[in-house]
């Protein structure tokens, strides 16, 4: 076995693809079954850069063919909307809508459909750190089936695609790691979209987001308290206090709650990102925010980045490209954690003292501050240019 890669998430399942369409035996190792994989809603914005990219081995397929676009954000403080359309200033190429778990399933049966091996029910528990010692160039990764059952995967690199993937993480790799003091409640409500368009709702109760999923499911963001539990926030609590921050009517949001969740906003970025021959992508590598809908981005652009490098080695017998990984990525990496910490920033700044529930006596000043961020956007051309670009993931030199 050339690869093993554990994880069939976005960035697994790229690198999978993309191996076994050029001949480089790979196994990926998941912890949960196919169903569950399947159900677990989480992004859907996906920039235009990493949709041209998927397009030549034909994984954006299910993007292009069942997913929508979105051009246009409105960034409602405290009710009152600013429609920007930042697709105008990227000649016309805005983001892709399309469910992550929908993806992840359509990806993860075309790879079975085609001859891949996706061991599912399958935990990774341990990378054998005195393989390479034994074997140089060699590695083995010991699992274990849900049933019990032990085995062991001998391979040539590790892709680690897992998640956090803290306890499998070699020695020598560092965390650079920062946490905001408050917290984002998530929920999927079964529902038609409020609005055609992504909205970003700064409010002086706290932020609020909508984003569109599918014609049936939209996601919502609400910000709580850094100590914020969920039991304090029933189902009718979270509706009219989205209802609120949205500016939209009481009862608006009118759907089943099918997922909710506490989500710590945790930043990290792990350098470097390759360790003898285990490579880190996705959230092994890095955690991001969800400010700007850049995670499962940045997982799809490790994962082809980190596939070229394997195939150089594996398929023509050259390990430049696959040795430069950490260090082509993570200028990219960085930029993007700026990216996002500018957006939550906008978004959560200064509005309440989350850590403790309470009035902060700045908060005045920095939703001034937001409402002055907010008009530059429409009256300073150089700043919407840059904002437009960097949200829509398009390369100012880009011509496709």
């Amino acid at each position: 076995m050339d690869v093993c890669v554990i994880g069939a998430g976005p960035a697994g399942l790229v690198v999978a693809h993309r191996l076994l369409d050029a001949g480089v035996s790979c196994s990926v190792i998941e912890r949960l079954d196919f169903e569950s994989l399947s159900l677990r809603a989480k992004a859907g914005m996906i920039e235009h850069r990493s949709v041209q990219a998927l397009r030549p081995s034909g994984l954006a397929a299910p993007i292009l063919e069942r997913g929508t676009t979105n051009g246009v954000v409105e960034l409602r403080v405290n009710g009152e909307g600013h429609v920007f359309d930042y697709a105008a200033l990227t000649g016309g190429r805005g983001h892709f809508v399309f469910p992550q778990h929908l993806l992840v399933q359509a990806w993860a049966e075309g790879l079975i459909q085609k001859g891949g091996t996706i061991l599912f029910s399958t935990d990774a528990v341990a990378i054998d750190p005195e393989a390479e010692a034994r074997a140089p160039g060699r590695a083995s990764v010991f699992a274990r089936k849900q049933s019990g059952e032990s085995l062991a995967v001998d391979c040539q690199a590790v892709v680690l695609a897992a998640g956090a993937g803290s306890g499998l993480i070699p020695d020598g790799i560092e965390s650079h790691e920062h946490a905001y003091p408050f917290r984002w409640l998530t929920t999927m409500v079964q529902m038609a979209p409020l609005s055609p368009r992504t909205i970003y709702a700064p409010h002086r109760n706290g932020f609020a987001a909508h984003l569109r999923r599918s014609p049936e499911l939209t996601r919502y963001y609400l910000q709580v308290p850094a100590l914020a539990r969920l039991e304090e926030w029933p189902d009718d609590r979270v509706t009219a206090e989205l209802a609120v921050r949205l500016g939209e009517p009481p009862g608006a949001i009118d759907g089943l709650i099918v997922e909710r969740d506490i989500l710590d906003l945790r930043v990290r970025v792990r350098e470097p990102l390759q360790q003898g021959c285990v490579y880190l992508a996705g959230d092994a590598a890095h955690l991001i925010t969800p400010a700007g809908g850049k995670g499962m981005n940045l997982a799809i652009q490790d994962a082809l980045e980190l596939s070229e490098g394997l195939i150089d080695r594996f398929a023509h017998g050259t390990a430049d490209r696959l040795s430069r990984y950490s260090a082509t990525r993570l200028p990219s990496i960085w930029r993007t954690q700026e990216f996002s910490n500018w957006m939550l920033t906008l978004h959560c700044g200064g509005v309440l003292n989350f850590s403790r529930g309470e009035p902060d006596p700045t908060a005045t000043f920095a939703h001034r501050l937001h409402g002055a961020q907010v008009e530059r956007l429409f009256t300073d051309p150089a700043f919407a240019r840059w904002f437009a670009h960097q949200y829509a993931g398009v390369d100012e030199d880009s011509r496709s």
